[in-house]
């Protein structure tokens, strides 16, 4: 009896990874279908699940050892899968799942060849959401060397620097009154709280740096709640903010920095707390590392050009991992990034197949320089 894999080709294989729906927390049912795919069909020697769901799978021996990790998990909002113009559609086509599938496919393919190193595939969850996935990695102490981290950014590049990340939740408490009366309540929980807002964007406008977001400080209302009927001034006020931080800045710093602009708003009967949500450093990888090398000579192999360096405006688990265990790694995965989180998301198939030599001919290059 033929098995599902060998039943379906690598753009079938994408699509059913598409098919089921894995917000952050909730990728069980992917998980448990990816781990059955690799150990039954795909050739992993060993195969292994953890206690947050993220799924491992293990091919070669001895040393180094390369890390492909990609996130299962997408935001929320399941779109309909299709194929159409030479494009899979659906939620996750480019962010990341093409990327994680490609990584998959990639590995497999090695699993009959004399490679003299260690590949681990992670497929982990969370990314989208407070990265808990690869922070559970990190405790399985997997003795990695180097890793590469499946994201979008395009065939011809390779990702290597991303902002860091503060999370901070800001809750305003004030004296309330009748709403035809709003001096007595010196305007409210909600009226202080878009004063700190006013305050925290003066602070950003005098970090940032015109025409390159990247290395530019900027920051977000994520959430704002308060009030309750119409005729009363609101006494409390949540407002949940986040900010992105350029390469060559601590995150830790600039948390630092907001939490003493909101809490200057602490006079008299106004009361301000500020709690930090979470909190992730820049990254920028070593261009002159042997994984960033690996990469450069497989895109030149298997495209014929040189490979373009970028950096993303947003925060990966790259910064996660590549500041905990200090080893090389660096971000690459097919796709265009500026269609993420957007409703016609979708992978160009022909980019999507060319990734997977990229990376079958990364793992090759890199066990060659490692020697």
């Amino acid at each position: 009896m033929q098995s599902d894999y060998q039943a379906m080709d690598e753009v079938e294989f994408l699509i059913n990874m598409l098919k089921i729906y894995s917000p952050p927390l909730k990728e069980e049912k992917l998980a448990k279908k990816l781990a059955e795919w690799m150990r039954k069909d795909l050739g992993f020697e060993k195969v292994w699940m953890d206690r947050v769901n993220n799924v491992f799978g293990e091919i070669g021996f001895g040393s180094p050892t390369l890390l492909l990790c990609g996130h299962m998990d997408t935001v929320p909002g399941f779109r309909p899968v299709k194929v159409e113009n030479d494009r899979v559609y659906g939620r996750g086509a480019v962010d990341a799942k093409s990327a994680l599938a490609a990584m998959i496919i990639a590995t497999s393919r090695l699993r009959d060849k004399p490679i003299q190193g260690r590949v681990i595939i992670a497929a982990v969850v969370d990314e989208e959401g407070n990265s808990l996935g690869v922070k559970e990695l990190i405790k399985e102490n997997l003795g990695i060397n180097y890793g590469i981290f499946g994201e979008p950014g395009g065939v011809n590049a390779i990702t290597i620097g991303y902002r860091g990340s503060v999370c901070l939740r800001i809750i305003c408490k004030t004296p309330t009154g009748h709403a035809s009366a709003p001096w007595i309540a010196n305007g409210g929980a909600i009226q202080k709280a878009f004063e700190i807002w006013q305050s925290i964007q003066t602070y950003i406008s005098r970090q940032g740096i015109e025409h390159n977001n990247h290395r530019s400080l900027t920051a977000s209302i994520l959430k704002i709640h308060g009030g309750s009927i119409h005729s009363m001034i609101p006494n409390r006020c949540e407002m949940v903010i986040n900010a992105r931080i350029p390469v060559g800045n601590s995150s830790l710093q600039v948390s630092e920095e907001l939490k003493n602009i909101a809490l200057k708003f602490n006079s008299g009967e106004t009361k301000v707390l500020t709690e930090i949500i979470d909190i992730t450093e820049p990254f920028k990888a070593d261009i002159n590392s042997p994984i960033v090398r690996a990469l450069v000579r497989a895109i030149l192999n298997t495209q014929g050009v040189k490979p373009k360096f970028i950096y993303k405006t947003g925060t990966g688990d790259m910064n996660i991992l590549g500041n905990e265990l200090k080893i090389p790694v660096v971000t690459y995965g097919p796709g265009n990034s500026r269609l993420s989180h957007t409703p016609d998301e979708y992978i160009e198939i022909k980019e999507y197949l060319e990734s997977i030599k990229v990376y079958q001919n990364a793992i090759l290059e890199l066990f060659k320089l490692h020697k």
